[in-house]
């Protein structure tokens, strides 16, 4: 099977899930909503809401940022994007990691490309820092910012 069938199949394998996700949690994927995740997987890669502004617009209307942000809101509350802050952009979520592990982005500062990796050990020591500091966290999610190793 070549490159771009496997894109494709992952694309549609994340289309899906999405659609699935929204059904179980009775969400409704609107049309705006399921244009602007299917833009970012298509990019693979973080996009800014004003890039989606861009590339979903046409000549004869341009869709308003508050649109986009509203869908991207959407988006991440059902758990299919984070909000990179690193790169004030949105990247897709490669599924839940299990209740007891924390998920990762590692993202190289030159080129925005991220990894995704979900981990029981990092979660673990959050936890207990966190506990240690009066504090509880409610957020499974951790951004690195770095290079990533060639």
């Amino acid at each position: 099977m070549s490159t771009k069938a496997l894109r494709k199949e992952e694309e549609d394998n994340l289309l899906r899930r999405a659609d699935d996700l929204c059904r179980q949690n009775n969400l409704r994927l609107t049309p705006i909503r399921e244009r602007v995740y299917r833009e970012l997987v298509q990019n693979g890669g973080p996009v800014g809401a004003y890039d989606l502004v861009d590339r979903l617009s046409n000549e004869k209307k341009r869709l308003a940022p508050v649109t986009i942000y509203r869908a991207l809101d959407f988006l991440r509350d059902a758990g299919l994007v984070h909000r990179l802050a690193t790169q004030n952009s949105y990247v897709i979520s490669h599924g839940q990691p299990d209740v007891n592990a924390m998920k990762i982005m590692f993202v190289d500062s030159k080129t925005g490309e991220t990894i995704e990796v979900h981990s029981t050990e990092v979660a673990e020591a959050v936890r207990k820092a966190a506990e240690q500091a009066g504090f509880k966290s409610v957020s499974p999610f951790m951004e690195v910012e770095g290079e990533i190793a060639r």
